[in-house]
């Protein structure tokens, strides 16, 4: 998805205008501020335009592909107007729609819609098995074995002697080392340690959780968000599914990842699109199968996204005084009326106890 954040000048606006088209079903709707917004933030951390107005006029979605003729480019933009339908429920369907006559115009199938509205009645499978390979890259290892640690920690033998004292150890390092911060995020969201016994998610989503303190995002919704934003941006493959599928369960309700709780209103376009960007000025791509941290864990966290070009502007946590564990508290003792409570899946009440992120 990098592709997009290259695109400069009349171009620029001409995708932005095709993707004002499917915010407003090409002039049905009107442009309600949270599309507004989006784009404002697009415009200004995708093309590097602060000029942008939304008032400007725009091409129909039928002369698209004169527009974009390169295959990435064309996913990219396709990514972004399938965010659109699922930042506000009414006209949903319509710009779902909308997004497809986009991707008519540009020769793309009927299936990316089709999955779009599969999300939109929450049968996200589709959706899912599209995301299988850059999301075994974003947890560092193949998602099969997830059902395997699963069962492991169910019995408590999914811990690891060696791994837990190796973190255990970073107690006693600097604590603006990698290591030191792991451990206040560990700390902070009240998590057991990487080789505990037990700890499902701690086992599995450990590289995940690195991510976490190398982009400087909260387990908070919108944290989570920006984590799948920034990576999609590093990542050689194509994350923007799942981009999507967050932003409609955290903006919506809409239930794309049943291990993670629902919640509403928790979209904040110019975070999210400051995420994207910053993830793609990385220069270093740490989302590999089995990427080696080596000693990185015992170097000072400031000079290790010094060397990896992560920009510190625009993390949510930026020293000790921000908690990994963000506004809400501890994941799972979270309260809000922007909480979507629903009658747990069969997956989640097998995760309750075993440090669900729920």
């Amino acid at each position: 998805m990098k592709d997009i954040l290259e695109v400069r000048g009349q171009q620029a606006i001409d995708i932005l205008g095709l993707l004002k088209q499917v915010a407003t079903d090409e002039g049905n709707l009107p442009l309600h501020p949270i599309h507004e917004e989006t784009l404002l933030a697009m415009a200004e951390h995708l093309f590097q335009n602060e000029e942008y107005s939304t008032t400007s006029e725009a091409m129909p979605l039928k002369d698209a592909g004169d527009v974009l003729r390169t295959q990435a480019l064309q996913e990219g933009v396709m990514n972004m107007a399938g965010i659109l339908p699922f930042l506000e429920e009414d006209g949903e369907q319509e710009r779902i729609a909308a997004v497809g006559r986009l991707g008519e115009a540009m020769g793309f199938d009927r299936k990316f819609t089709k999955r779009l509205h599969q999300l939109s009645h929450e049968a996200v499978m589709g959706l899912a098995l599209c995301l299988n390979r850059p999301l075994s890259l974003e947890v560092g290892s193949p998602l099969w074995k997830g059902i395997l640690k699963l069962a492991e920690s169910v019995i408590h033998v999914d811990g690891d002697k060696k791994t837990l004292a190796r973190y255990e150890g970073y107690r006693d390092i600097a604590p603006d080392t990698l290591g030191g911060t792991l451990i206040a995020y560990y700390r902070d969201n009240d998590f057991p340690l990487p080789g505990t016994p037990g700890a499902f998610f701690s086992n599995s989503l450990w590289v995940h959780d690195i991510h976490h303190v190398l982009a400087g995002y909260p387990t908070t919704p919108l944290g989570e968000t920006c984590i799948v934003a920034f990576d999609g941006a590093m990542m050689k493959m194509d994350m923007g599914k799942a981009l999507i599928g967050y932003i409609a369960q955290f903006q919506v309700g809409l239930q794309f990842d049943k291990g993670l709780r629902t919640w509403k209103n928790q979209f904040k376009p110019e975070v999210v699109m400051r995420a994207f960007e910053r993830g793609g000025g990385c220069s270093v791509d740490y989302l590999k199968m089995d990427f080696d941290f080596g000693d990185l864990f015992l170097r000072p966290l400031a000079e290790v996204r010094e060397e990896f070009g992560i920009d510190p502007e625009g993390a949510l946590i930026n020293g000790p005084e921000d908690s990994w564990c963000g506004e809400y508290g501890i994941v799972g003792q979270r309260s809000s009326p922007d909480l979507v409570e629903r009658k747990q899946s069969m997956l989640a009440r097998i995760l309750k106890g075993h440090n669900t992120k729920d």
